[in-house]
């Protein structure tokens, strides 16, 4: 009996060795039959705000959700690069669940008030890396990302208190470019869920800071921190409810229930109450805790309630920010008196108040705008830089200066008792700025350059406006324009010219983009679509110098037209992009047989692009020895510069969806005038 024991015992050891050495027999190789194509990452905290005594590296995490059905076992699973982690038998993810993987559990539980499921060693770099999970079982790689600061990554992520998340709470592998994610909605990001958008009073949005006096100027110096303010102001139409906004980081600042923000007034919050009022005549709305830095702060004002991050600033003593607000008196204020929301973290979107110490709990007045310029003349006309005053009270430029270049802003004073009136224009002429009362007299160029503005002495230190203008034909003015549906404020050539008044609209034509598809099923499918609205033949190209053709720019590429092109008044040409032949891709699109279809290696962007088209202007002649320049200069006729998001249209149709001109004879870089339509190559319906 004995003997028969032992051998199946024997037998059955043999049996369970035999059966560890078959691959896939034993439990330890289970992970290489895992399913592991369902994980993603979808949160990086790289570069988060720190918090009391725990630095910001010690914040950082990542999160990875399983957006599959079922549960996937983690185990052998090793981040590999970006930071060090190895997953452990018996980590699983459920369905739609997460595991967050941070940089220290202390500080991780400090802020969030739970524990991470696990901690990792290394550091995410601020400036951006690839991080990337890997199979040790397999040697596939699960996922590979590589975030970065810069470029198109969105930039409130990098150290103003919000994390990188996918556009799309559920991503597709290969959503890997900055297009595909965002800052998150919430301050401090959304660890273990979904980043959702949380119920909130839209009103919200209009709220704006317009005034930061962070290094005040004053006899005694010690008084300085208590002379310091900022100013809150509603842009909007409807009155904010401001219960449960609050400010951090730089300050602290909690608005109890009931505290109401009327259309266009504001709440100024000083450091010391007794100190504000003895300096402006007023008592602040109240009082902050804590300082403002006079070297490098940031201000976060965020809804407490949604979690919802309204603005975020972060100033500097140095430029681009002006150097007038450090200690020298003046405060900061937007350059607009109602800035939209992208300029509030924009250093270029601020200046220095004109009024000493500032004017907390109203507009500070007199930014004055380069309006219109005219740069290709022949006599009588000359070519001139208009002024304008979008201020309700006249203002005073006695010695502010007129440069056309950026490094040398103070070619021309403008002489003393200049004056502009409330709403008012002034005009200044090459008789002033190129004459011998210029310190250093200087001419507009036809082929483009730029004109600036200062208030003083201490160029774009202080209050300055600018811009740049490219290659004109002759007669035609550069100038401001407000684009009606966004409010943004472009610089474009003008229908008519209009010195001494109210700038005219856009130039639109003869020549426009029509049509532009750029996400058609299949790339090859692509075009653009240029229309002639007109009321004559238009030749693209120069017929003095046939070689000089139009051409389409997109991004930073050119593609110059074929020769001997013309477009006859109310027709189209088509610009298809790719490699499919003239006759498949007529027949895809039904075109008909009298338009002309011109073939280019284009690659129109899927998200967002800047398409171009431009005219070449009349080559340069040297006076003396009557030669003919070779570098031609080209004038922007028409731009548009799409996007995959609100303002511009978008469209979750499946089908092959082009973006169509609404009105041929509106402003084409309008949002408001597209629309989302199935493509019409050809087919001149607008």
């Amino acid at each position: 009996m004995r003997s028969a024991t032992c051998i199946r015992i024997l037998l059955f050891i043999n049996i369970v060795l035999i059966v560890i050495m078959i691959p896939g027999g034993c439990t330890d190789n289970a992970s290489s039959n895992q399913d592991r194509s369902t994980l993603r990452l979808t949160e990086i905290h790289y570069h988060p705000l720190e918090l009391g005594n725990f630095p910001d590296d010690s914040l950082e995490f990542v999160e990875i959700k399983n957006i599959g059905s079922t549960t996937v076992d983690l185990y052998d699973l090793e981040f590999t690069a970006g930071i060090k982690y190895s997953f452990s038998s018996g980590e699983t993810i459920d369905p739609n669940g997460f595991y967050v993987i941070a940089s220290s559990k202390k500080g991780f539980k400090q802020r969030y008030g739970f524990e991470p499921d696990g901690v990792y060693s290394g550091q995410l770099k601020n400036s951006g890396e690839t991080i990337e999970l890997k199979d040790n079982s397999s040697g596939e790689i699960i996922f590979s990302q590589t975030y970065s600061d810069s470029g198109a990554w969105p930039k409130t992520a990098d150290g103003d208190g919000y994390s990188l998340v996918p556009v799309n709470n559920n991503p597709d592998k290969n959503e890997t470019g900055p297009e595909f994610w965002r800052s998150s909605y919430k301050l401090h990001g959304s660890p273990g869920k979904d980043d959702l958008l949380e119920s909130i009073d839209s009103s919200l949005f209009d709220l704006r800071i317009t005034e930061i006096h962070y290094h005040p100027q004053y006899s005694d110096t010690s008084i300085e921190d208590s002379l310091e303010f900022i100013e809150l102001k509603n842009i909007g139409t409807k009155t904010i409810d401001m219960t449960g906004v609050v400010i951090d980081s730089a300050i602290e600042y909690n608005f109890e229930t009931g505290v109401k923000l009327s259309p266009d007034s504001f709440i100024v919050l000083a450091s010391n109450f007794n100190w504000f009022k003895k300096q402006y005549g007023f008592e602040p709305f109240d009082t902050y805790k804590g300082q403002l830095k006079n070297s490098s702060e940031t201000i976060i004002v965020y809804a407490r309630n949604a979690g919802v991050q309204l603005i975020a600033i972060t100033y500097k003593d140095d430029k681009p920010w002006p150097k007038e607000a450090d200690g020298k008196g003046r405060s900061l204020v937007p350059l607009h008196a109602n800035p939209s929301m992208e300029e509030q973290n924009n250093p270029a979107a601020w200046r220095a108040s004109f009024r000493l110490n500032g004017s907390p709990g109203k507009d500070d007045p007199g930014a004055i705008l380069v309006n219109e310029v005219l740069t290709h003349t022949d006599p009588p006309q000359l070519d001139a830089i208009e002024l304008y005053n979008p201020n309700q009270i006249d203002i005073d430029i006695s010695g502010w200066f007129l440069s056309d270049q950026l490094d040398s802003p103070l070619k021309y004073r403008i002489p003393d008792k200049t004056i502009i009136k409330a709403g008012g224009y002034i005009v200044f002429t090459e008789n002033d700025f190129s004459s011998s009362v210029a310190s250093s007299p200087f001419k507009l160029s036809e082929n483009g350059d730029d004109v600036i503005l200062s208030a003083d002495s201490s160029g774009c230190s202080g209050y300055c406006h600018s811009f740049s203008f490219g290659a004109l034909e002759r007669g035609v003015s550069y100038g401001r324009y407000i684009i009606q549906s966004t409010g943004d404020e472009v610089f474009v050539p003008l229908a008519n010219v209009t010195l001494g008044k109210a700038n005219s609209d856009p130039l639109v034509g003869p020549v426009v983009i029509s049509e532009i598809m750029h996400k058609a099923s299949n790339s090859n499918m692509d075009f653009l679509e240029l229309t002639n609205i007109g009321n004559q033949e238009v030749f693209l190209y120069d017929q003095q110098y046939p070689e000089n053709t139009w051409r389409i720019q997109i991004d930073t590429a050119f593609f110059p037209l074929p020769q001997n092109i013309s477009i006859k008044t109310g027709e189209s040409i088509i610009i298809k992009c790719g490699t499919a032949t003239v006759e498949s891709f007529a027949s895809t699109y039904n075109i008909p047989e009298d338009v002309q279809i011109l073939s280019f290696n284009i690659n129109l962007h899927d998200h967002s692009a800047k398409i171009e088209l431009e005219k070449p202007m009349e080559p340069d002649k040297d006076n003396t020895t009557g030669d003919i320049s070779t570098k031609i200069e080209y004038m922007e006729y028409d731009k548009v510069s799409y996007k995959p998001e609100a303002p511009w249209p978008v469209s979750s149709d499946s089908k092959a969806i082009s973006l169509t001109r609404i009105s041929n004879n509106k402003f084409g870089n309008d949002p408001a005038n597209w629309k989302r339509a199935l493509p019409t190559p050809g087919k001149v319906e607008k």
